[in-house]
């Protein structure tokens, strides 16, 4: 994300001010989400500068922990306001934010700037069977609900006690298949073929020893390489104790995560609590809001992210990062907001309507077919980008 758009943080106290002004809610909502963006970021550059000081595994275990934390801490926010509605849109906007949005935008920047791009179609073919794995099983407790009810005169329907008992199995088998998949990237817990090993040693490296370019791998958690979000390394962007003190010790990146963590907490509570008044005034729907606004606002450095690997030619780190981020969301801060929900007594189950479900099943095929054959073009890219406008403009009719 370029520098600059970190002075966007000043938004949050000038939201302060405008609260305690008594301005109208649209200022106050739109300030919020504009300081919401750089501390989303900062999170991400914090986050990846603590992980290069706790070794490879621990590293990649906290950039998993935390690649979604600002998407996370709204949730949880919104939730704690009860806003469930709002919640489940912005899990659905996240997903299909990144799997189409983000993807589209990539894919239609990049082609147009190189042409063809490639990337190996079998590791993109892995991350499209998770991501369509983890959008079943998010969507199975919606098509429960929905059989009860179509089936109510023969069969008793399912009760919202049921459902969310039912939503609450569900997340811990999810997050037991999260476990899993950080067992398999992070920690590498699986037999290995002698010809991979082979193969990995065969790795193109430079004269001085380094990995080469074609050796750069993203992150486990979808994210790409440090030095390809943040060229020099986190230690070269500052000068003085001030670069010693963030790139030499653990101190640094650990208390600028903690601020950032707690900014984007009050940014989020702000926000949050505009929802409501804003839809009133500006006639916008509270589906809306979740759907679309929420998720941009939150995956804004993962956006930039992806964007940027696409103009370098780089187009499999791009789409390791929309499909890694999607999972993320699905197995982990969709299971973690239904078990928070039932810590502070307000129950969230994950019984999604019926356009999340059709979109979720779109998304998860048309991922996988994008990725089949190992190219793509700035015309994929548009036509991504154009299914994901259509599902916007859809969102603003829905009245909720």
């Amino acid at each position: 994300m370029p520098r600059w758009l970190y002075l966007l943080v000043l938004a949050l106290p000038a939201a302060f001010v405008a609260e305690w002004l008594r301005a109208a809610p649209l200022w106050i909502f739109a300030l919020a989400a504009l300081a919401l963006i750089p501390l989303a970021g900062f999170i991400g550059v914090a986050t990846e500068a603590l992980a290069d000081h706790m070794g490879e595994r621990l590293g990649g275990l906290l950039n998993a922990t935390f690649g979604n934390a600002a998407e996370l801490i709204i949730g949880i926010t919104a939730l704690a306001a009860g806003l469930p509605n709002v919640v489940r849109a912005s899990i659905s906007g996240s997903i299909i934010g990144n799997a189409l949005l983000v993807l589209g935008s990539a894919m239609l920047l990049g082609g147009w700037r190189f042409g063809t791009q490639r990337f190996n179609a079998r590791i993109a073919g892995q991350y499209a069977a998770m991501l369509a794995l983890a959008v079943v099983g998010l969507v199975i407790p919606s098509i429960v609900a929905t059989l009860g009810r179509s089936t109510a005169s023969t069969v008793r329907p399912v009760s919202a006690t049921a459902l969310h008992q039912l939503s609450v199995l569900v997340a811990l088998v999810l997050l037991g298949s999260y476990a899993a998949y950080l067992a398999y990237a992070v920690f590498g817990v699986h037999a290995r073929d002698p010809r991979e090993r082979h193969a990995g040693e065969r790795q193109t490296t430079r004269k001085d020893g380094k990995a080469g370019e074609d050796g750069e791998k993203p992150r486990p958690d979808g994210r790409p390489p440090h030095d390809a979000r943040h060229p020099g390394g986190a230690g070269a962007r500052a000068k003085g104790w001030l670069g010693r003190w963030w790139g030499e010790t653990i101190w640094g990146p650990a208390v600028a995560l903690a601020g950032a963590t707690a900014l984007t907490a009050i940014a989020s509570e702000t926000l949050v609590s505009a929802i409501g008044p804003v839809t009133q005034q500006i006639g916008l729907s509270q589906f809306f809001v979740g759907l679309i606004i929420l998720p941009i606002v939150g995956n804004a450095a993962e956006h930039s992210s992806a964007i940027t690997m696409a103009l370098r030619n780089r187009m499999e780190i791009a789409m390791a990062i929309t499909a890694g981020s999607s999972i993320q969301v699905a197995l982990l801060v969709a299971p973690v907001l239904v078990l928070v929900g039932q810590v502070i007594g307000m129950p969230f189950d994950l019984n999604f309507n019926g356009l999340e479900l059709a979109i979720f099943a779109l998304v998860a095929g048309l991922y996988a077919l994008v990725s089949l054959d190992g190219e793509s073009t700035w015309l994929e890219g548009a036509q991504l980008f154009a299914f994901y406008v259509i599902v916007a403009v859809s969102a603003f009719f829905i009245a909720t």
